[in-house]
């Protein structure tokens, strides 16, 4: 065969070839993709500490730094007794009596500050849960705009339910709920509960402010 010839039979053959592997048959083209592996959903990281304990106890120190002075004096009184009064049906209709019986349901209850639930409260905390809880109402948080949001009430004509502030220097430091015969219920300072306390009890004698009564919407 000519050299020539033999040329064109080697082209000819080559460009069959390519051809041939260029222009796969379907069947060929549609290769099935590898089955994908479920994956595993990525393990969820553990939960936080709860930071509560720690905010709270960052919140009294911070507390004591500020209010320190007006407490220097204080000695923690007893819990007065309770007139069995303040806790029977029997006064549940008056919205006073309905508060000061609910707040009672809580004396013990541990002092935190920036309370305001049953796991823990402040003064301010604990009327302003209170009055969540009784009449489904959102009051100010603060006693100084719980005062503002009263009628003021002189101490002589004070009724349960009506709130009692205590301070120094017009400033208002802790408030309380008028609970009837000379006393008041509030939650108190760190390192002691809920409780009971006579309005002439040492530390709060000589601090009384003012009442007003915020009555409910």
């Amino acid at each position: 065969m000519a050299v020539g010839a033999w040329r064109c039979v080697m082209v000819l053959a080559a460009v069959a070839l390519v051809g041939t592997a260029g222009a796969l048959s379907p069947a060929l083209a549609q290769v099935k993709a590898p089955a994908k592996s479920k994956l595993k959903p990525p393990a969820k990281p553990a939960p936080a500490a709860d930071p509560t304990d720690n905010v709270a106890s960052q919140l009294n120190a911070k507390w004591l730094q500020e209010n320190g002075a007006a407490f220097s004096g204080f000695t923690q009184a007893k819990p007065a007794a309770v007139p069995a009064s303040f806790s029977t049906a029997a006064v549940a209709n008056d919205w006073g009596d309905r508060l000061v019986t609910r707040a009672m349901k809580y004396l013990g209850t541990p002092y935190r500050y920036g309370g305001t639930t049953p796991a823990g409260f402040d003064c301010s905390g604990f009327v302003y849960y209170l009055y969540g809880a009784v009449f489904g109402q959102t009051i100010p948080r603060m006693p100084h705009d719980m005062a503002s949001e009263g009628k003021p009430v002189a101490r002589s004509d004070l009724q349960r339910g009506d709130l009692v502030f205590f301070g120094y220097r017009g400033t208002f430091t802790h408030v309380g709920i008028y609970a009837g015969n000379g006393q008041f219920v509030h939650a108190t300072h760190r390192g002691s509960p809920v409780m009971v306390t006579a309005l002439d009890a040492d530390y709060y004698r000589d601090r009384y402010l003012t009442a007003v009564r915020l009555s409910p919407r």
